[in-house]
């Protein structure tokens, strides 16, 4: 199973201040319609059909496979890659995008075993996750069956920016970057990041050496120096990092924190609904 910042196996949660405040139960009631375990795997399960279906065809001569379904194909491949899948291709090839695709929806299949993500991971996810809730928003809005096959929710479409700002633990790959969602909570340490490597550019440091000395101040996490350099991805960056059951690390989140009546996961939740403002009852 997938560490993310929140438990995606759990879709019951209740917020403990959520009976003193409507409209926090209101937010967390919207939380517990979602199904985060399916949101996940089901961009996982589309992205790696559909990018298969295209390197079939790219390894046929660019003709149509016999056995693929798929019935139109882009006439320009890598411009479809860098549009279907803007920050994963901003960093990596569709042979290397494929090939986190299996380790990923592998590792959703174990539930025996966590595994941590690295930044490699989070930028192919977050370019699936996006492309299923638009597929899944879009079905639900026309009324189409489709929405019921994918099945993300109780009937009610996914924010997506929320979903990320509550589930995704970093957005480092995003360092240097301007992306289309504010995640203002997660893009704060980003920004610090930020401030800092242009103060050591602006001095007429090299940009690499800049980034290595930003990583060494700011303890990026796993693999996302030699993401941001644009180096290859190695098949040690490719594999997940796996921790035994028994070292569950959602267990403390769940509990209050040092005499604070709310845990980790309540407080994250806390601060994300201040930041979702009017986003109940909308798609992203």
């Amino acid at each position: 199973m997938l560490i993310f910042a929140k438990d995606i196996r759990k879709r019951d949660h209740v917020h403990a201040r959520e009976e003193f405040d409507p409209k926090l139960r209101e937010y967390m009631e919207y939380q517990r319609k979602l199904f985060p375990y399916t949101i996940i795997r089901g961009g996982l399960d589309f992205a790696y059909k559909e990018l298969d279906d295209i390197l079939r065809y790219v390894d046929n001569d660019h003709q149509p496979p016999p056995d693929v379904s798929r019935q139109d194909f882009p006439a320009d491949v890598s411009q479809w890659f860098n549009q279907r899948f803007p920050w994963t291709a901003a960093f990596m090839t569709m042979e290397d995008m494929h090939g986190l695709l299996v380790r990923l929806i592998g590792a959703m299949d174990s539930f025996r075993t966590l595994e941590k993500l690295t930044a490699w991971h989070l930028a192919v996810l977050y370019d699936t996750t996006h492309n299923i809730v638009e597929i899944y928003n879009g079905a639900l809005k026309d009324g189409l069956e489709i929405s019921r096959d994918i099945h993300l929710s109780v009937g009610v479409p996914v924010a997506f920016e929320d979903f990320i700002n509550n589930h995704w633990p970093h957005l480092e790959f995003m360092l240097l970057s301007k992306p289309d969602y504010s995640h203002t909570k997660l893009l704060e340490r980003n920004f610090v990041i930020e401030d800092y490597v242009k103060a050591q550019m602006g001095d007429g440091l090299h940009p690499l050496e800049v980034l290595k000395m930003a990583d060494e101040k700011f303890q990026f996490n796993r693999g996302t120096l030699e993401l941001l350099r644009r180096d290859e991805i190695t098949p040690e960056l490719a594999e997940l990092e796996t921790l035994k059951i028994e070292d569950d690390p959602f267990d403390a989140l769940y509990l209050p924190q040092n005499g604070n009546e709310l845990s980790v996961v309540d407080s994250d939740y806390e601060r994300n609904y201040r930041d979702a403002g009017s986003f109940l009852n909308q798609s992203n």
